[in-house]
């Protein structure tokens, strides 16, 4: 386990070196979710994406899989901490996202009467998480370069759906209708578990695979 926080401890140092997108992302979108809460859920997929991809493709880019494979690590322990650090990027992400919420709430920018938090909240992390479920394995697999146009047609799909979806809440509300005889609590949470689960075994099976030349 200390290999694991080892690793993911690297990664955000890492970031450090790449930070200046992520502030950029932070500052544009944390404004727009004040006029537009839909903007909420694009902000948490943004985030994710940008810190993710940025960490990993830097860590790439200086041949991190040679490192790996001299150091006293596994490649589970390496993918595992892969996970870690999106897992926390993305609650970093849900707090920031209900704060702004709240915040324009409270100073009353838009009317938020209308809109459910939840659903807002639900989407966003759902979203985040497919996002960062086929950023690691592409990247982990394929590099930086071979799996850069991949990622940008992916994530234009994953980040752009929760906002429509938020958009058009009452299609939203129809649908968490339909499930209403499920907790929507316990089923995000069995859905994302699963989404991740799936996520990691394959990730691992490829980077098993993967030969470091």
């Amino acid at each position: 386990m200390r290999n694991i926080m080892n690793l993911v401890n690297l990664s955000f140092n890492n970031f450090l070196s790449v930070k200046k997108m992520a502030l950029f992302i932070l500052v544009a979108f944390s404004i727009a979710s004040l006029i537009n809460p839909s903007f909420s859920t694009m902000l948490m997929g943004m985030m994710t994406y940008v810190i993710a991809y940025q960490t990993m493709a830097y860590e790439d880019s200086y041949g991190i899989d040679y490192m790996i494979s001299h150091l006293p690590v596994t490649k589970n322990e390496y993918v595992i901490s892969r996970y870690i650090f999106c897992i926390i990027t993305i609650v970093v992400a849900s707090i920031l996202c209900s704060l702004i919420f709240f915040i324009s709430n409270k100073v009353n920018v838009v009317d938020l009467s209308g809109i459910d938090y939840k659903i807002i909240l639900y989407i966003g992390i759902i979203s985040a998480v497919t996002l960062v479920s086929v950023l690691i394995p592409v990247l982990l697999y394929f590099g930086m370069k071979k799996g850069r146009m991949a990622m940008i047609f992916i994530f234009m799909i994953i980040v752009m759906i929760p906002s429509l979806a938020v958009d058009d809440m009452q299609t939203v509300i129809k649908i968490l209708n339909k499930l209403s005889e499920i907790n929507i609590n316990l089923f995000s949470a069995i859905l994302t578990i699963l989404i991740l689960l799936i996520s990691y075994f394959i990730t691992r099976f490829l980077y098993e695979k993967k030969e470091v030349i």
